[in-house]
């Protein structure tokens, strides 16, 4: 089974300001973990939404909104996609970045394929 693991973004990081350094040595620890237990599928930091655009149907037909993105409660900062034998090892795994980042969110999504 395969789960993405959507790492929720702060204000901190929308503002383009780097990661706390503690913060990413403990994040990269969990990753090198993942790595070695070798269910680590890919792992990609995301920039700001300044950065992006959003497509959205206002009316009915799509329109490309640029960013900046006033919600960042709901915007990801990083993205790891991880194989596991079940949703409970998806979860132990999540809690070992909660661990590294104490107050950040995390969505586990099971890949459909």
């Amino acid at each position: 089974m395969r789960y993405m693991l959507l790492h929720k973004t702060n204000d901190k990081l929308e503002a383009g300001l780097p990661p706390d350094a503690d913060v990413l040595a403990r994040a990269d620890a969990v990753l090198e973990e993942m790595r070695q237990a070798g269910v680590l599928l890919i792992a990609e930091g995301l920039m700001p939404s300044s950065r992006g655009a959003r497509i959205a149907f206002p009316g009915g037909g799509p329109r490309v909104v640029d960013g900046p993105f006033t919600e960042t409660k709901e915007l990801v900062a990083g993205v790891s996609i991880i194989r596991v034998d079940s949703k409970d090892e998806a979860v132990r795994w999540a809690l070992r970045f909660a661990e590294a980042d104490p107050g950040t969110e995390i969505d586990i999504l099971e890949l459909a394929g």
